[in-house]
């Protein structure tokens, strides 16, 4: 259907003519409103932008004119523009959720790069060999004192601590400036 014959069934009746615009267009403006609202509004206020800019369309018809523009960009143009009217009415529970969002973003960044970083670690620990990994572990992870590191390795504590001071030398080559 082109969209003269769209305008004159809408001229014709306008109920019907409507139910054909909405079913051809609805998907579009979805898309167009979903676009500027949906970072930080609902599907509901989206829903909301399409019915209300198909309304502005329905109270407007006359003042389409298809050789300016289509119908098609006539509803885009109203979509995006009630679109960006609910974000500038709903300006401070937006700003809130912006602030929601960057807070929620930074938590993720610094949940992985602390993922990254004991990854990292691991890794540096591994290749420190045996004994040396054991003993680190032991020490700083689980808390045991060298004494009792050397009696499970079968080490002295001198021998314990010596390798302590080795490993943590060893470690803060290989991982720089990430710890």
């Amino acid at each position: 259907m082109t969209d003269k014959e769209l305008l004159e069934k809408l001229k014709k009746d306008k109920n019907s003519g409507l139910s054909v615009v909405i079913e051809l267009y609805s998907g579009l403006l979805y898309k167009v409103a979903a676009a500027v609202i949906l970072p930080l509004g609902s599907n509901e206020d989206v829903e909301e932008c399409v019915s209300d800019s198909f309304l502005s369309f329905y109270r407007h018809i006359d003042s389409v004119d298809p050789e300016k523009a289509s119908i098609k960009s006539y509803l885009a143009v109203i979509a995006r523009r009630k679109a960006i009217d609910f974000c500038r009415r709903n300006k401070d529970k937006n700003s809130l959720s912006l602030e929601m969002l960057n807070e929620n973003e930074r938590a993720q960044e610094s949940f992985v790069s602390d993922v990254e970083r004991k990854k990292l670690l691991f890794e540096a620990l591994k290749n420190l060999g045996e004994p040396d990994t054991t003993i680190v572990t032991r020490k700083y992870f689980f808390g045991e004192t060298a004494a009792q590191i050397g009696e499970a390795v079968s080490l002295s504590e001198a021998a314990v601590q010596k390798r302590l001071e080795r490993s943590r030398e060893k470690l803060k080559l290989e991982l720089g400036g990430v710890f």
